[in-house]
């Protein structure tokens, strides 16, 4: 018989740790976003706009992406314990008969 173990509290602890880590990934795109903006003070003559939109949209997909791959991940936790739960239930179930 295997030695399983699930700390449900640790479940939840991670889903707002990926939270907090999403949220410092987006201040430092906005940082660089900021940075790349900057090119304005040296960089002229139309291109550095292109340059600049072009990071912006670089910086929406990343966002994108990264708070779907979060979201999965949440959803993917509560899974593992909603059936940890329901088989812990079922186990105590069948004991108690």
């Amino acid at each position: 018989m295997s030695n399983q173990k699930f700390d449900f509290n640790e479940a939840n602890n991670l889903k707002t740790k990926l939270e907090r880590e999403m949220s410092k990934v987006e201040a430092d795109l906005n940082q660089m976003a900021n940075m790349v903006d900057g090119v304005r003070s040296w960089w002229s003559g139309g291109s550095e706009v292109a340059f600049i939109e072009n990071f912006k949209g670089t910086k929406t997909k990343i966002v994108k992406s990264l708070n779907d791959c979060i979201a999965d991940y949440k959803k993917l936790v509560e899974q593992i314990a909603k059936a940890k739960q329901e088989s812990d239930a079922a186990i105590a179930q069948q004991l108690r008969v």
